[in-house]
């Protein structure tokens, strides 16, 4: 009788243990399903974005974007971010605190990968000395998610500039210079403008943490640009930075 009853409770804390792990199990699915379905949404949401808005050339590149179309659906929009041979290609939106875009597109509608989006401190003409802009990672690579491909100098010398159209037609180009990994308390996400001494801390702070190690400092003074975006290794502190220093502005990326 004992033996039977043992049995019998072995079978019940099996039946319960495959029971907890069919639950577990399906949990799990549940998870994948979610966030490939968000991936999902992500990739479709932003390629009719460039189906809407962005001509491109038979190699993929830029040759024209209606940002005066997509400035007359959300003023908020203060240009289009673009980095030739990545997948970074993006409106730039700037709200009235850095939270408004961080979960939402640029229609405003609710968006776990958000908008790219210009610091709310900043000029929206990009003409401060220092201008962030910041996007998510996410892990199918869209928005800033290949951010961390710049870590390495190969990398970079691949894709040496940033481009950022404005409302007025012209390209702002900016030469990449350093990249790093950095803590937000240690100065990087400082912002400045006009200040001559700030500027050369800030140069001096970007370049005794960059990884690239042939790159020299700039010297022209001019504004830079950095881009910003969270580390993979979920530390709430930690943030891979992206630096370009302005070289001028260009009417065309077609043959740049």
């Amino acid at each position: 009788m004992k033996e039977k009853e043992t049995k019998g409770k072995r079978k019940g804390i099996y039946t319960v243990l495959m029971l907890v792990c069919i639950v577990v199990f399906l949990f799990a699915l549940y998870k994948v399903v979610d966030i490939l379905m968000n991936y999902k949404e992500i990739d479709d949401f932003y390629k009719d974005a460039q189906d809407d808005f962005v001509v491109q050339n038979d190699d993929g590149t830029i040759s024209y974007v209606d940002l005066d179309k997509l400035i007359a659906a959300n003023p908020d929009v203060k240009g289009w971010i673009y980095i030739k041979g990545t997948d970074i290609s993006y409106p730039v939106l700037q709200g009235k605190s850095n939270d408004y875009y961080l979960f939402r597109s640029y229609t405003k509608d609710y968006l776990v990968a958000g908008s790219i989006f210009l610091d709310s401190s900043n000029n929206p003409d990009f003409t401060d000395s220092h201008t962030i802009v910041f996007g998510h990672n996410m892990h199918n690579g869209a928005m800033f998610g290949t951010l961390d491909k710049f870590m390495k100098e190969d990398y970079r010398n691949e894709h040496q500039y940033i481009y950022i159209l404005l409302p007025d037609g012209k390209w702002n180009k900016y030469e990449i210079f350093s990249s790093y990994i950095a803590n937000l308390d240690d100065g990087t996400f400082n912002l400045f403008n006009n200040n001559p001494e700030a500027y050369q801390n800030y140069i001096n702070l970007a370049m005794s943490k960059n990884l690239y190690k042939n790159i020299s400092a700039p010297e022209s003074g001019e504004r830079i640009l950095t881009l910003s975006t969270c580390t993979e290794d979920s530390a709430d502190d930690k943030r891979y930075v992206l630096h370009g220093i302005f070289v001028g502005t260009v009417d065309s990326i077609e043959n740049e």
